[in-house]
């Protein structure tokens, strides 16, 4: 569905710029060969159900902390491992410098462009659907691009989107790992990447080694999810390096971002089952505040959790800029990978 674009109020008390993680390894985006040379994992997948996009009324948004030292608390990585151990994780010495006293992380090279709002490619419009499916998933960037799996506490199988960002590591929502209702985690998660079909699955099924969460996102909860929205970010740990041959998508952090082309994609649950779509649409300055943005880019269940991307014709790479994760009367909503949340994935990065 369609969505007219309208403004979103910041969120986090995190002065935003457009930086490149602290390590620089982590933001740059890798090719790889396009080949798995490892052997084949030995997991297999479900028929899964697309887990709920979350609803956000926009009339019952929790107001933003004002305590610089409970944003940082709230920062802190909830994490679950395959069998069963879960741990908290206090927020990195660089995140608390840069929310308590405003360090932020090394920006961008005097005098490197920054992503432009340019297509990717020559968008496609069907009626009101501006999806396309993508058929050859064995191309970079679409190695990158996987379907999550994980089993709920109800015994069914729910599913989500994913982006690699480094070798081991899945970008996501935090919903698609973590059940408010529940109070539970999803388990046995897997991903596979490049799927084009439950028949088509050309790099094989991945086990996650753990699944971690912004712990705001279960700490602030009120009943609602509108109250924590702005936490809704989550990250794989997958058990192999299958990341360094499939290659994975750079990330990072701008301070004027506005008036660029977002690229979505994941696997919608109302298209055939585990086949690859792409959305684009245009993201304007007025959609975005500190810790989301908005746009009118189609989504559906099942690919809460897509990354979503600019490409920069300039040097033809694919920043990750936010998460796609709630969907309103408005608009569709990403959390926005402002400076905390570059730093907050640094930390989880392998």
């Amino acid at each position: 569905m369609k969505y007219a674009i309208r403004s979103l109020a910041a969120g986090l008390l995190i002065s935003t710029a457009w930086l490149v993680p602290a390590q620089a390894q982590m933001g740059k985006p890798t090719e790889g060969s396009g080949q798995l040379s490892r052997g084949a994992s030995m997991e297999t997948l479900a028929q899964p159900k697309p887990i709920p996009v979350p609803k956000l009324d926009e009339s019952a948004r929790a107001a933003p902390t004002t305590d610089p030292k409970k944003a940082v608390e709230s920062l802190s990585v909830l994490t679950r491992t395959r069998d069963g151990k879960e741990t908290r994780t206090a927020p990195s010495e660089a995140l608390r410098k840069l929310i308590i006293d405003g360090v932020k992380p090394q920006t961008r090279a005097a005098g490197e462009k920054l992503p432009d709002p340019a297509f990717e490619s020559e968008r496609q419009v069907f009626g009101d659907d501006d999806r396309v499916q993508i058929k050859n998933t064995k191309t970079f960037p679409f190695t990158t691009i996987g379907l999550i799996q994980g089993n709920t506490k109800d015994g069914g199988v729910g599913s989500c989107s994913g982006t690699l960002i480094g070798p081991r590591t899945v970008l996501t929502a935090a919903h698609c790992v973590y059940n408010h209702e529940d109070k539970d985690w999803l388990k046995e998660i897997l991903f596979a990447p490049s799927i084009s079909g439950m028949d088509n699955i050309p790099f094989g099924v991945w086990p996650a080694e753990s699944a971690s969460i912004v712990e705001g996102f279960v700490t602030n909860y009120q009943g609602y999810y509108g109250s924590v929205v702005p936490w809704d970010l989550g990250i794989i740990t997958l058990a192999d390096p299958i990341g360094s041959e499939l290659g994975y998508l750079g990330y990072a952090n701008f301070d004027n971002l506005g008036d660029f082309q977002a690229n979505i994609v994941g696997y919608p649950g109302d298209k055939p089952t585990a086949t690859m779509w792409r959305a684009t649409c245009n993201v304007v300055t007025e959609a975005i505040g500190t810790d989301n943005f908005q746009y009118d880019c189609d989504t559906y269940p099942g690919s809460s959790g897509s990354s979503v991307y600019a490409f920069d014709n300039s040097t033809k790479e694919r920043i990750v800029v936010g998460v796609n994760v709630a969907e309103s009367k408005s608009a569709n909503t990403a959390v926005r990978l402002n400076a905390a949340y570059v730093e907050w994935i640094n930390s989880l990065w392998k």
